[in-house]
């Protein structure tokens, strides 16, 4: 398990790092509103947006995970 501890990062890595949180947020949240918006009428292209957006953010936190250092495997 690796130490979660606080690093400083260089600006590109943070702007990926924030459009991963982004596109994950954006991804979750309009699940809460599923039952009376848009998700109803249209869930086909609802949650192909949805897992799109979470595909995203899944790539985006890893690229700035290997970016910053990630977790290094000790030998």
């Amino acid at each position: 398990m690796c130490l979660l501890r606080r690093r400083q990062l260089d600006p590109k890595t943070r702007r990926i790092q924030s459009a991963g949180y982004l596109c994950l947020t954006s991804s979750l949240v309009p699940t809460l509103f599923y039952e009376h918006g848009v998700g109803r009428s249209h869930s086909a292209a609802f949650d192909a947006l949805r897992f799109l957006l979470l595909g995203l953010a899944i790539g985006l936190l890893y690229w700035s995970a290997r970016r910053s250092g990630g977790c290094a495997s000790r030998s």
